[in-house]
């Protein structure tokens, strides 16, 4: 469901940001506009997004894009069991690895099987079964997650089987947490809101820090040849590529966005441009006015309010990035506009076509894989300290209702 809510977000930002291609969602033909169930889908991960940016955990083993891939899980109980490095990190013995492998077995024909039954139904019929879940998995399905959560916890020792849950119980209540009904069952208090979002926050602008240092490492490895041949290779990044990055750096919102510099709207950048107490306040008037705007934008695209014309909106957009280079210095800008085109080198950097067109060596790409995967215990680590701090807002009776929530969605 997190990757599913990624994809609507990305949705929305190439739909909302015309600047970067694409045509806007309320250009289109009524029969191309989105079916009642996106629109709620757009409208649940929009409320998402406003209560906190996205909070997407960083994994504890990076994944190896030379490895041979995991054997699919057919079932989300203990889904990190079936990754070889968390085998390894539980100390799993030959016979419970050979255990697991029976049950993935056992469990992906019963998930095929219950898939082709459910192919086999009218549209009518699966509609009508759809709508009796409640939008939740078939009782079928929640019965199979049950059979294989039982079974492993068969397999696996008490030690193991605490270890897996004490990795996994906070960020299961980090993804709960944006969820409004759920905010509301736990009696999730507006204090605790704000104390959730402040930690959501701060995590995102230490993302950013880590995110910028490691551009500027990268940007160290290259000759000057090539640092120039960046600068043609970056102007042909698509409209997904840009709408990506720009949500990279918001956590998925652009309700904080600053026009045209979106970068602008975290801690790290501003701290780079030594911004003035008034250039900050100047900024943030700005980003006030953007807000309202977006909201009005979003009722636009659900077809809740008459579109704004393109001629507009492009107008407002660019009076508004006018008035964000007024407030800075020529200096500042200059130096804004280095950083996110470095931040645009690393996401070129990931295409090799484009490592092509800059003449990039072997040695290169593999010292800017030794940079990635030397990054990412750091970025794990900080992540664990913040997702600890986010259930540290919680009282022992929050923690009980979630467990218990957890149990009733999932079907264990």
């Amino acid at each position: 469901m997190r990757f599913f809510h990624v994809a609507l977000v990305l949705a929305i930002l190439l739909a909302a940001i015309p600047a970067h291609g694409g045509q806007p969602a309320d250009s289109l033909p009524p029969k191309s506009r989105p079916s009642k169930e996106m629109v709620d889908s757009l409208r649940e991960t929009r409320a998402r997004l406003r209560f906190a940016p996205m909070w997407m955990p960083v994994p504890k083993f990076a994944r190896d894009p030379k490895a041979a891939p995991n054997p699919a899980p057919s079932v989300a109980a203990y889904a990190i069991i079936w990754q070889p490095q968390w085998q390894e990190e539980l100390g799993l013995s030959a016979e419970q690895k050979k255990s697991l492998m029976v049950i993935n077995g056992e469990a992906t024909a019963e998930s095929k099987k219950q898939a082709d039954e459910f192919q086999k139904l009218s549209p009518e019929e699966k509609k009508t079964q759809v709508k009796a879940w409640a939008g939740k998995s078939s009782p079928a399905r929640r019965q199979l997650e049950n059979t294989v959560h039982r079974q492993i916890e068969a397999i696996l020792t008490p030690q193991q089987l605490k270890t897996i849950n004490d990795n996994t119980f906070p960020e299961q209540v980090v993804g709960l947490l944006y969820d409004a009904k759920v905010r509301q069952e736990i009696h999730f208090t507006p204090d605790q809101e704000a104390q959730f979002r402040q930690v959501a926050k701060e995590r995102l602008a230490r993302f950013q820090e880590m995110s910028l240092n490691q551009a500027e490492k990268l940007w160290g490895m290259l000759t000057s040849e090539q640092q120039t041949a960046f600068r043609e290779v970056v102007k042909h990044q698509g409209p997904t590529s840009a709408a990506l990055s720009i949500a990279w750096e918001l956590g998925f919102s652009s309700d904080n966005a600053v026009a045209g510099y979106p970068m602008l709207a975290e801690t790290p950048v501003r701290k780079r441009l030594g911004l003035s107490t008034e250039q900050e306040k100047q900024l943030d008037a700005i980003v006030a006015e953007a807000a309202p705007r977006e909201r009005a934008r979003e009722r636009q695209m659900l077809g809740e309010a008459p579109p704004e014309s393109d001629l507009d909106r492009a107008l407002w957009e660019e009076k508004a990035k006018k008035r964000v280079e007024a407030i800075l210095a020529p200096e500042q800008l200059a130096t804004l506009n280095e950083i996110d085109f470095r931040r645009r080198v690393v996401l070129a950097f990931g295409y090799p076509e484009k490592r092509k067109s800059a003449d990039i060596t072997e040695q290169q790409v593999a010292d800017y894989e030794q940079l990635v995967k030397s990054a990412h215990k750091p970025m794990y680590e900080m992540d664990r300290e913040m997702l600890g701090r986010a259930v540290e807002i919680l009282t022992s009776a929050q923690k009980d209702k979630l467990h218990a929530i957890m149990n009733e969605r999932f079907g264990w």
